[in-house]
C-alpha cells in the first residue's frame, strides 16, 4: 500500500511538472482595441485625405479646362479641337497616374507599419507567455481557431492592456 502511495505520487509529481500551459488571444479584439492600430488607422486616413486634397487640387483646374473645352467645341476647328482633347487627354492620364501614384504610396505605407505592429504584437505576447510560463499561445477569431478555452486561459485582455501600456509610453 506504501509503494502504491508512493507511485501515485511520482506518477502524480510527473504529470503536473510535464502538464503543458496553454492560452490564446481573441485576435480579432486585439485588433480592434489596441492603441496603436487605432493610431496607425488614424494616420492612414490622415494620409489619404491629405493625398485626397492634393488630387483634388489637380482635378479641379483640369474640370475647368474641360467644361470650356465643351462650351467652346462647337466654335473650334477640327484641328484645335483635336489638340485640345489631345492635351485634355495627357492630363487626365497624368492625374490618373499620380492618384494610383498616391495610392501605390500608402498601401505600401500600411503594409509595412501593420508588419511593424505585428511583430510588436508577437515579440510582446512572446515575453508575457515566457514571463508566465505559458508554452503555447493560440490565436483566434471569435470561434475560428479555438473552439473551446475555458475564461482562465483567455489572456487577451491582459495582453491588451500591457500593449496599449508600452504604445501609450512610446
Amino acid at each position: 500500500m506504501k509503494s502504491f502511495t508512493l507511485l501515485f505520487l511520482v506518477i502524480l509529481l510527473i504529470t503536473s511538472c510535464s502538464q503543458n500551459k496553454t492560452a490564446f488571444i481573441d485576435v480579432g479584439v486585439l485588433m480592434k482595441e489596441y492603441e496603436g492600430l487605432k493610431a496607425l488607422d488614424n494616420e492612414i486616413k490622415e494620409e489619404q485625405d491629405k493625398l485626397r486634397m492634393e488630387i483634388k487640387s489637380l482635378i479641379e483646374p483640369y474640370q475647368v479646362k474641360v467644361d470650356t473645352y465643351y462650351k467652346n467645341v462647337a466654335k473650334m476647328s477640327a484641328k484645335t479641337r483635336s489638340e485640345t482633347e489631345s492635351a485634355l487627354q495627357k492630363e487626365q492620364k497624368a492625374i490618373d497616374q499620380l492618384q494610383d501614384k498616391y495610392m501605390e504610396q500608402l498601401e505600401k505605407m500600411r503594409i509595412e507599419r501593420l508588419e511593424a505592429i505585428n511583430n510588436e504584437i508577437a515579440e510582446y505576447v512572446k515575453g508575457f507567455a515566457k514571463s508566465r510560463g505559458i508554452q503555447l499561445v493560440l490565436g483566434s477569431t471569435g470561434t475560428e481557431t479555438v473552439i473551446y478555452g475555458e475564461d482562465k486561459l483567455d489572456i487577451t485582455q491582459e495582453v491588451l492592456t500591457g500593449l496599449n501600456k508600452l504604445f501609450v509610453e512610446e
